[in-house]
């Protein structure tokens, strides 16, 4: 299973270069021994407001700026412990609004 030490990105960082990560895709992969892959993908304008966006877009919830980065490392970890479940990949979409529902609001 994903932890936190798993997903050291810097989002800042690649947003002022111009891009993000927008998903995770679960799957065995035979060129190493990882069982995830963070999809990365341009970000040509708006990127100060493009996670807050993107994450308002899943699940119709605006989260404060200063929270942003975790909750969506969260979605990320959620997708792929979803997956693991299933043994298969699953929409982002899907472990956004399930990690809304079954972890976000239990806190």
């Amino acid at each position: 299973m994903p932890n936190m030490e798993d997903f050291q990105v810097n989002y800042d960082n690649l947003l002022k270069l111009g891009y993000a990560v927008i998903d995770v895709r679960y799957k065995e992969y035979d060129v190493c021994n990882d069982s995830f892959k963070l999809v990365i993908g341009r970000v040509d304008s708006d990127r100060d407001g493009f996670y807050t966006e993107m994450v308002k877009m899943y699940t119709a919830i605006d989260f404060k700026p200063n929270e942003i980065y975790e909750i969506w490392t969260e979605i990320l970890m959620h997708k792929i412990k979803m997956s693991q479940v299933l043994n298969r990949d699953i929409a982002i979409k899907v472990a956004a609004l399930d990690y809304i529902e079954t972890v976000y609001k239990a806190r």
